[in-house]
């Protein structure tokens, strides 16, 4: 499980996400882990709650908190695929949910001979 540094919300926050968030992600969206993780596009409802979950160490917050701030920031110019879709496809990647694969394709700086060895062994 890997942390991505996002702070628009406060300096020093990061996002995660693990089994037990997917869960919960769940239980609000109404949609599978599967689901959430293999959906190309993001709509807000979905971006709002997986803040909600993926930031909730930093303070619960609902929903609705987070789109009155998202809709601040676009306001002020924020773009939300740059500033909040991709950091939290970074996060997906980084709960190694997708494998080990994907998690090596998003952050290459990391792959370690033994990790490739892995992957490569996963394949066969």
């Amino acid at each position: 499980m890997k942390k991505i540094t996002f702070e628009l919300f406060g300096q020093g926050q990061y996002m995660y996400m693990d089994i037990g968030r997917f869960i919960e992600l769940q239980r609000l969206t109404g949609k599978t882990a599967s689901e959430v993780v293999r959906n190309a596009e993001m709509d807000l409802d979905l971006i709002t709650k997986f803040l909600t979950i993926s930031l909730r160490h930093h303070g619960l917050k609902d929903p609705k908190w987070y789109a009155d701030k998202i809709q601040a920031l676009i306001e002020e110019g924020c773009d939300i695929e740059r500033d909040i879709q991709i950091p939290i496809a970074k996060c997906i990647a980084g709960s190694m949910i997708l494998g080990k694969k994907m998690y090596y394709d998003i952050f290459p700086e990391e792959m370690t001979p033994d990790a490739e060895k892995e992957i490569l062994a996963e394949k066969n």
